[in-house]
């Protein structure tokens, strides 16, 4: 018998269950230098939305995803450097300006990046920062609970 599809968040999780079970060499602030100038939501949609997306609609709701995300995380981190707090934070002020099936969309852009960036060889990420936070009480447990 086939295994049923995994709903929740802490399912998902692989070994790292939360940012303290993470040792400092796989932190993602670890990386920072090696982030610089580099534009990783860039290549996640060159490799992954593009391919997918077959509607002008589509790409403009991905393109205003991505200066939301990337505008939330200016003057934090780089966009691809999240932390759980981050992605907490980015799911309260979403509850609190959108309806539940807007906030799924932005949310589930965010969680498809970051699962591409953990399945990627050319990315350091052992752990996603949007699964942790998920997974936590919180905006972001709850933002998860909207697309379901």
């Amino acid at each position: 018998m086939a295994e049923s599809r995994r709903h929740e968040p802490g399912d998902l999780l692989g070994v790292y269950r939360e940012l303290g079970d993470v040792p400092d060499r796989h932190r993602l602030r670890a990386f920072a230098e090696a982030y610089e100038g580099r534009d990783a939501w860039h290549e996640w949609y060159e490799a992954r939305v593009l391919p997918e997306c077959h509607s002008e609609h589509g790409l403009k709701e991905a393109e205003r995803h991505e200066r939301r995300w990337k505008a939330h995380m200016d003057g934090r981190r780089h966009h691809a450097l999240a932390t759980p707090a981050d992605v907490d934070d980015y799911c309260g002020a979403l509850l609190d300006a959108y309806s539940e099936s807007s906030v799924a969309k932005y949310f589930r852009r965010v969680a498809s990046f970051y699962g591409y960036l953990v399945c990627s060889t050319g990315h350091p990420h052992v752990y996603s920062p949007v699964l942790m936070a998920a997974a936590a009480d919180g905006p972001a447990s709850e933002a998860w609970g909207c697309e379901r």
